[in-house]
């Protein structure tokens, strides 16, 4: 995985992507509940789609997380 110097802007990056990504999956939900009807195909859709996206980003931020411990490790040991 490509990290910036330190891997600590490009966590941050992601991290800012997460929540904007769930703030957006989060507001439909609510939208959802507020109208008190099942929400139609094109908002479950939707929700779905960032579950998805929300999931993957949360992914390459473990991964990340890994590789920068596995880094620190590795620089501890030399």
């Amino acid at each position: 995985m490509i990290l910036d110097e330190g891997g600590k802007k490009m966590l941050d990056d992601l991290e800012e992507l997460l929540s904007r990504l769930t703030d957006a999956q989060k507001q439909l939900v609510l939208l959802s509940a507020r109208t008190k009807a099942f929400p139609d195909n094109n908002t479950l859709k939707k929700i779905a789609t960032l579950a998805l996206n929300i999931s993957a980003v949360e992914a390459v931020i473990t991964d990340a997380q890994t590789v920068d411990q596995k880094t620190r490790m590795t620089k501890a040991n030399d």
